[in-house]
């Protein structure tokens, strides 16, 4: 669905990544006017394995929150669409694909299958096959029990989400992990305290090789409202300490939403540094290697 203002100028584009000149050692707003518009980009763009597809989620006021898709035939992108399995009713929200391209992972407050109500959100998938979606359908009730969302998974199929519970009748957001085997997720379970120290730690990447986490947080002694942290894993198979990603991520605003591209070369996140609803920046992942060799 395009903006009205989008409606007549919207470019044509070709090439990786929409064409856009790839980013340096400094955020740069990503495809402005086309992903990164007036409205509330609410997700990292989740492209493709093979590039030739990328979704990420809108906000507009008194609507519900939807994917817009962006396809590429040939050399030449298409413009934005919602997808064929999108649901105009109900929100959704944080696309991915599976690191093989084959799944697209999604929150969705749509109704289940049953047409009883979701709870709150639930994790929800979509085939992709001969060039087109199939149906989507929810995740297992092991792993999705009503309020999960802001997903990653990995190349073993290990998914890493976010979800909500209340202490001391406080509102508090978490980071949990279900491995997939034999087909079947297991019972999620929280990430270590020195990740899940905040009140609100949220929005997780996971790497398809799993070796390091990227969250948001509220943390004690961030550069904002909300940072980025990234940790690493450890030779003994466990998470390291969460370290702040810094002033070349982070600012007084709040960053959100990160995710790095299929091909490990950019870092995509969502800020609202310009005093303007957040926008999607991206920048060379190399800052990654600098991270983890000051670590």
């Amino acid at each position: 669905m395009l903006l009205k203002a989008q409606e007549k100028t919207f470019p044509v584009l070709h090439g990786k990544y929409l064409g856009q000149k790839p980013p340096g050692n400094k955020p740069e707003i990503f495809a402005k006017d086309i992903i990164s518009t007036p409205l509330y980009e609410h997700s990292a763009p989740a492209f493709s394995p093979d590039g030739t597809i990328v979704l990420w989620t809108v906000l507009e006021m008194g609507k519900p929150a939807r994917l817009l898709e962006l396809t590429m035939t040939g050399n030449t992108w298409g413009k934005p669409a919602m997808p064929s399995f999108a649901d105009s009713s109900h929100d959704d929200f944080y696309p991915f694909f599976s690191p093989d391209g084959t799944t697209l992972f999604f929150s969705s407050r749509r109704l289940l299958p049953t047409a009883t109500p979701v709870g709150d959100i639930r994790l929800w998938k979509v085939e992709r096959k001969n060039n087109s979606w199939g149906k989507p359908v929810p995740l297992d009730s092991t792993v999705s029990k009503g309020f999960e969302y802001a997903h990653s998974v990995s190349k073993k199929g290990s998914l890493f989400f976010s979800s909500r519970e209340v202490v001391n009748e406080k509102v508090v957001w978490k980071i949990y992990f279900s491995n997939l085997i034999n087909g079947k997720y297991t019972e999620p379970e929280p990430l270590d305290s020195a990740i899940n120290n905040g009140a609100y730690v949220d929005g997780p990447f996971i790497t398809p090789d799993e070796q390091f986490l990227v969250f948001e947080s509220d943390k004690k002694g961030g550069m904002g409202s909300i940072d980025l942290y990234i940790c690493f894993k450890e030779k003994n198979g466990k998470w390291g300490t969460p370290k702040n990603m810094g002033d070349k991520i982070n600012s007084a605003a709040a960053e959100r939403f990160a995710a790095i591209s299929p091909d490990g070369k950019y870092l995509f996140f969502g800020s609202n540094r310009n005093e303007a609803l957040p926008d999607i920046y991206w920048i060379n992942a190399g800052i990654i290697a600098e991270l983890k060799d000051s670590n």
